[in-house]
């Protein structure tokens, strides 16, 4: 009895859907630009024509602000999404922009931890929920909180890569190692295949020494874990880094990203060609940017053709006249002429020309001897720190 093969398109629709890339922004130092970096790389990767999706996992809810989205009591937010099992990815997700979604939080995230405590398995209840965004997300981007807590567990329990987002600074480079240690601690229970990919540099001043210093730093210190068994292994700074830029602050009060309020400033080019370089890192297609309204408004005006030309306006003769010249007047003192010197006498100028006699030399005082130099002392290297477990 021969065996019917199974049509190709009952194969393919029994083949699971693809995962998305979970992708976690995680610093305990608040203030670093997490929220800002998360926005705006979502909206770059967007007008790539990608698929994202954005959780706030801080209770300041900032990711949520910054769409012009506040916290209200019949919203559904990520509060519910991690305390109640019967609420899904559909229940709470927003769009903000096309391509562009978001699930909002609320001051009250800020309890859940205590909660979530209770609650077995409580470190991968982030994870299962995105089961559900299979197929439907291309890149998934967390906005971890300021802290090392329950949420930031989560976050890491469920991303397959963690961003550092961070200053050039002495400070933040020195925060780094425990931020390191957490990973690690992560990587060898509950989520073993995550590594940091990543130091994104926010507000970054290239003209500092100091900034520089911090950088060569970081970099030495990745370097010497290329071939060493931890998360941080194929770790490197992110380029470009997004340099200091007053529009990337002036955009959450209107409620746009940065590509929506200023498409042509400077922060805006950084943060699409860092959406740039991490799709062909990931494999995915850069082929178009969608640049937003203005700039379709503006490509186009300079496509279409003008359909009267404005006439140019001859240039100005020069005038072939020459104006007389009129002799002017003599004056009465120029008519005059002018009177002879007088004749000096012969004693005046004996005595003018008789050198005068030299003056006597004074003795100058003897030099004080000179006190014996103190030797110089060096001042110590201030070393910027390091990465070790």
């Amino acid at each position: 009895m021969q065996h019917e093969e199974a049509p190709l398109e009952s194969l393919a629709t029994d083949a699971p859907a693809p995962r998305p890339r979970v992708v976690a922004l995680l610093n305990q130092k608040g203030g670093v630009g997490k929220t800002t970096s998360t926005v705006n790389l979502g909206a770059a990767l967007a007008r790539f024509g990608h698929r994202v999706l954005l959780i706030d996992l801080d209770p300041q809810s900032n990711l949520s602000l910054h769409f012009g989205v506040e916290g209200s009591p019949e919203q559904r937010t990520v509060r519910d999404l991690l305390l109640d099992p019967s609420c899904g990815i559909d229940d709470v997700v927003q769009q903000a922009r096309p391509g562009l979604d978001f699930v909002p939080a609320v001051t009250e995230l800020a309890l859940v931890e205590g909660e979530l405590a209770a609650m077995d398995g409580m470190q991968g209840v982030l994870r299962g929920k995105l089961e559900s965004a299979r197929g439907r997300y291309d890149v998934v981007l967390l906005d971890c909180p300021p802290s090392l807590g329950v949420l930031s567990v989560n976050a890491l329990t469920a991303a397959d890569e963690v961003f550092v987002p961070m200053q050039a600074h002495y400070l933040p480079l020195r925060g780094l190692e425990k931020l390191l240690q957490t990973v690690h601690l992560v990587a060898q229970g509950l989520n073993p295949s995550i590594r940091v990919t990543g130091i994104l540099l926010c507000m970054h001043d290239g003209s500092s020494s100091h900034a520089r210093a911090v950088i060569g730093e970081m970099e030495a210190q990745f370097e010497q874990f290329r071939a060493a068994d931890v998360p941080w292994s194929g770790a490197c700074v992110l380029q470009p880094p997004i340099r200091r830029n007053i529009k990337l602050a002036e955009a959450p009060s209107f409620g746009k990203t940065i590509f929506d309020y200023a498409p042509a400033c400077p922060g805006a080019r950084d943060y699409r060609e860092l959406a740039r370089g991490l799709l062909e890192r990931w494999s995915l297609s850069t082929d178009a940017f969608d640049g937003g309204p203005v700039r379709r408004a503006r490509a186009a005006r300079r496509a279409a053709p003008t359909s009267e030309s404005k006439p140019t306006s001859a240039p100005r003769r020069k005038s072939t006249r020459t104006l007389k010249s009129v002799p002017k007047p003599k004056s009465r003192s120029a008519a005059r002429p002018a009177p002879k010197p007088k004749p000096v006498p012969k004693r005046a100028t004996k005595r003018a020309t008789k050198p005068k006699p030299k003056p006597k030399p004074v003795a100058k005082p003897a030099r004080a001897a000179k006190a014996p130099r103190r030797a110089r002392t060096g001042r110590g290297r201030i070393r910027s720190g390091g990465l070790s477990l």
